[in-house]
């Protein structure tokens, strides 16, 4: 499955995105390491091969679905994007997004964030879609405030990164129809 925007695409993962995967991860690893401890600055191949290879069942049991984010202009692996923490019963799902060093600030996120919401509301899988992030993390909060998420305020205690609890902002995003 691929999804197609104007400057960047999304599509599922496939085996032979390891390599390029880990390559984004590590260049990206000063910027994101504090919001995002899985990218630390020991991340290894075989941990990139752990998660490229776990994608499909993930996809397939509907825990996941992830995403690669790629150039539309020379196909480089950009970051990537997904919905996951669903609650099928309330057809609700978190979407979770990163990218790499040479293509912050171009836009990039953004433009994920609305393929796949709409690939989201689309599948009727979901109502709501919410974007949690911590508060210092003014970059993302940038982010679901351009694709028009509706900042719904502080939860306190809400992400344990590096196992501290910390408060994280809450925006959502709900299908219209």
């Amino acid at each position: 499955m691929e999804i197609l925007g104007k400057n960047i695409g999304i599509r599922i993962f496939r085996n032979d995105d390891v390599i390029s995967f880990f390559e984004a991860a590590t260049e990206s690893n000063e910027h994101m390491q504090e919001f995002m401890p899985w990218c630390h600055k020991k991340y290894s191949v075989d941990e990139s091969e752990a998660w490229v290879t776990s994608r499909c069942s993930a996809w397939d049991n509907k825990e996941e679905y992830s995403f690669v984010i790629f150039s539309r202009s020379d196909g480089e692996l950009l970051g990537g994007v997904g919905i996951n923490e669903i609650n099928s019963m309330h057809k609700i799902g978190n979407i979770g997004y990163w990218v790499r060093k040479n293509a912050l600030n171009s836009g990039v996120a953004t433009e994920a964030v609305s393929l796949v919401s709409k690939y989201g509301f689309s599948t009727s899988e979901f109502n709501r879609l919410e974007i949690v992030m911590l508060p210092n993390n003014v970059a993302s909060r940038k982010v679901a405030e351009k694709v028009g998420a509706k900042y719904e305020g502080i939860l306190q205690k809400r992400l344990v990164v590096y196992g501290k609890s910390l408060d994280a902002c809450l925006y959502s995003l709900v299908d219209d129809v």
